[in-house]
């Protein structure tokens, strides 16, 4: 899983590494009075007699295409009588052939010759007569006037990737194969949606987690491409030339046209830049093939020898178009995990066929949903599969599906049992659900279960979960079930039931992932209570990214101890952390909140998942109401809450992120609804926490939080120009936050006494140096440093560490 994280997390870097898409499958019938043909063959170099891998082969005027795969071997299926099919390669003249045959199937073997005509290389200096530089300012020009002709197009594709475990004799042998078959469509000004139609992986990967496929195709015609972290300067852009220089190298023939191509030069490689090449058609300056990699500024960890590529193929005879896309990269471990090759090579290839222009979208199918796969897309038909795979497997990607699916099979020896509880067993406590196992002072060891299964047409699912906290004796139960009423509103009725240990929640904290810290040194942040009974909630989409809900709760609220004083590292029991009491009692809430967050989403057979961003918007707003004059109560309270989170990049210079919180109350607010800040035990760093509180507990009846944190990495270094500095391989960051509490017209509560409240703001700053482990990837620690710059009795300054 860790292994597919990083293959997703690489993909959606640039929009260039092409994972997480989405397809609408769209079923070829032939009309009676036409055949359907299968021509296949080798495409081979006329002079050398070897084949040629990634020529194009194009039906003219039926929008289908192919490549050929690695061993040069093609295969196309077209209903027609007869074919003209065009065979070209960016290094060879193209050659045609005409196909009429009674036969279903044809043999068509195909020899292109060499095309390249040298004329040197030239350097293209910076002056307006200059003709490299007038070629680049053209397809300027031509590429925003191609924009300007098209409203909307779609297309097919099918999209295959190879991982090898680079780590054998050979380098080449196949861990992992992926293959996927859509639909996209694209509209002014900025729409794109995929949908997967059909997919196939092999064993030693689950159905759901394969969403491969292109990507945005157009990135290239942005003036920015948003690489993870980074905002890259497009070849193209128009203000490009203030960041390239660029090199006349040949003069080639692509599809019997003139073609120049150019180097492209980063002017500074320390900033975050492509490098390698373009070629524009001469005359008409539409560019038709791209391969680039990125410049030293560009840092991924982890990843190494990133190459893109795009080929183009002209439509309508005015749009070139993508017919050919290539990602490769490498993926470097410098610690062995269980079952994952240490060294990785990815190459993701796509074929994309059959453009229709300006034929018009459905209304309402650009929304959230950026990839949606569909429902039928894992029920693998091979008549309809084959003839849409416009790529053929090699012989040894097949043999490979044969290889990795009976390792699968076979069972496993008792180091590999024991590697795989090991793994299973780190990963559980550093990111596994907390649901499955997690470990605190007040429930020791809890090991649960839980499933989820769907019913009546993926129209209602029931989850069951249950679990047992070994120190606390405790065995619980969560039931529940959600029913969907209204798909295109996205109308959802839950119902559940509950008796278990919930942790009371803050405010400047994340999840619950607190287990390692507390196996550590009983530092875990948290507090707890004991909830048992039902739960009643409605949701719905009001608008694109925007949700609300109205919750129902009705439960016994109860106190819990802390049982647990075992650590690795900690002290004795003396120092064991109390868990403070709350009131217990009956508390029945109703609660309405409105969500925004502009992340778009996938659709994968009806699971909803956020697509992870470098920049985007969250705001959630809430209300809870608790009366006994409204329904028979042991609590009389209202409480308000919002907060603002925002992540973006900053003048080049880096990820800024900036969280606001806001909460408020009348009436008698009970201690485990308070608004209260976790502090930050132990070592262990978080940028949402408040690293100098150690284990104060900060809360009231009202608070205000606000935090900030810029992550420079190195680019702040290399901003500097200065020669020592700039080498700087740390990555910087700077953070800090500003808190402030307090108790309004509230009643005593037993244990408010071990409450501070925060009437002056509470304020602080500090930085943190990174890429200290890169010899421990995919486990790089960061230090930070921070200071207290306010006068309450808490740490003045404070060592943690992280992980960036």
């Amino acid at each position: 899983m860790f292994v597919i994280a990083c293959i997703g997390f690489t993909t959606r870097l640039a929009a260039l590494l092409l994972v997480l898409s989405a397809s609408l499958y769209a079923s070829e019938t032939a009309p009676l009075h036409t055949t359907r043909l299968l021509v296949e063959g080798t495409v081979f170099d006329a002079d050398t007699r070897e084949p040629i891998p990634h020529a194009t082969v194009r039906a003219e005027g039926t929008g289908r295409s192919t490549l050929t795969n690695g061993e040069g071997r093609y295969h196309l299926r077209v209903a027609a009588d007869s074919l003209h099919l065009k065979f070209s390669h960016v290094a060879y003249f193209s050659e045609h052939r005409d196909i009429t045959s009674a036969d279903t199937t044809i043999v068509a073997d195909i020899y292109l010759h060499p095309c390249v005509i040298k004329v040197g290389s030239m350097r293209v200096y910076r002056n307006p007569y200059d003709p490299g530089q007038q070629i680049i300012v053209e397809a300027i020009r031509r590429k925003e006037d191609i924009l300007s002709k098209i409203h909307d197009y779609r297309y097919d594709a099918y999209v295959k990737l190879l991982v090898n475990d680079e780590t054998k004799a050979d380098s080449s042998e196949i861990w992992l194969i992926t293959e996927t078959q859509m639909t996209a469509y694209w509209e002014q000004p900025d729409k794109y949606k995929e949908i997967i139609t059909s997919r196939r992986q092999s064993s030693n990967m689950e159905a759901e987690n394969n969403l491969v496929t292109v990507g945005e195709i157009l990135n290239f015609n942005r003036d920015r491409i948003e690489l993870g972290r980074y905002s890259v300067v497009s070849p193209t852009a128009t203000d490009a030339l203030d960041h390239y220089d660029y090199y006349l190298m040949d003069t080639l023939y692509i599809d019997s046209q003139v073609v120049f191509q150019l180097e492209i030069e980063p002017k500074n490689p320390d900033k975050p830049l492509f490098e390698g090449f373009i070629c524009i058609a001469d005359s008409t300056y539409d560019v038709v093939e791209v391969d680039v990699g990125f410049s030293r500024g560009v840092e991924l960890p982890m990843l190494k020898e990133l190459r893109y590529s795009q080929r183009f193929a002209q439509f309508e005879d005015e749009f070139w178009m993508p017919i050919q896309i290539t990602f490769s990269c490498k993926v470097e471990f410098s610690i062995p995990l269980p079952g994952i090759p240490k060294n990785l090579g990815l190459f993701h290839s796509a074929s994309l066929y059959s453009y229709e222009f300006e034929a018009g979208h459905a209304s309402g199918l650009f929304d959230e949903y950026v990839l949606e796969v569909d429902e039928k897309a894992d029920e693998f038909d091979s008549t309809a599969w084959y003839a849409r795979q416009t790529i053929p497997l090699t012989e040894e990607e097949v043999l490979s599906y044969q290889r990795i699916d009976s390792l699968e099979n076979l069972p496993a020896s008792v180091g590999e049992i024991a590697a795989t509880v090991l793994g299973g067993a780190v990963f559980m406590t550093l990111f596994g659900n907390p649901e499955l196992f997690r470990f605190n002072r007040v429930e020791g060891p809890y090991l649960g279960l839980r499933k989820s299964f769907e019913l009546m047409s993926d129209r209602l699912w029931v989850n069951l979960g249950v679990g047992y906290a070994f120190d606390a004796e405790f065995w619980q139960h969560s039931y529940g079930v959600r029913f969907r009423l209204h798909e295109r509103r996205q109308l959802y009725a839950h119902l559940s039931y509950c008796n278990r240990v919930t942790r009371r929640s803050t405010f400047t904290s994340g999840g619950f992932r607190s287990t390692l810290m507390a196996l550590w040194d009983q530092s875990g942040p948290h507090d707890f209570y004991r909830t048992e009974g039902i739960r009643a909630s409605l949701s719905t989409k009001l608008v694109k990214h925007t949700r609300f809900g109205l919750n129902y709760n009705d439960e016994t609220h109860f106190s819990m101890p802390a049982v647990s004083d075992f650590s690795f590292f900690g002290d004795d029991e003396d120092s064991l952390r109390v868990n403070p009491t709350v009131a217990e009692g009956k508390l029945r809430t109703v609660n309405a909140w409105l969500s925004y967050d502009s992340r778009d989403m996938i659709k994968n057979k009806g699971r909803d998942e956020l697509i992870g961003a470098t920049r985007y918007t969250k705001i959630d707003l809430g209300i809870e109401y608790a009366s006994p004059d409204f329904i028979s109560n042991d609590f009389n309270f209202r409480r308000y809450h919002a907060t603002l989170y925002r992540r973006q990049q900053t003048l080049g210079m880096g990820m800024t992120s900036l969280r606001l919180f806001a909460g408020s109350s009348d009436g008698t607010l009970p201690p485990q609804r308070y608004f209260a800040a976790s502090y930050t035990s132990g070592i262990r760093f978080k940028s949402c926490e408040y690293s100098t509180l150690n284990d104060v507990r900060v809360g009231g009846s009202r608070a205000l939080s606000i935090r900030a944190k810029h992550d420079f990495r190195r680019q702040l270094f290399v901003a500097s120009g200065i020669p020592l500095v700039r080498d700087i391989p740390l990555w910087l960051s700077i953070h800090g936050g500003i808190l402030w509490t307090d108790f309004a017209n509230h009643k005593f509560i037993p244990g408010d006494e071990s409450i501070v409240t925060i009437e002056k703001p509470y304020r602080e700053l500090g930085f943190g140096l990174g890429n200290l482990t890169p010899f421990l990837a995919p486990f790089n620690f960061s230090v930070h440093f921070i200071w207290q710059l306010s006068d309450y009795d808490t740490s003045d300054f404070r060592v943690s560490l992280g992980l960036f």
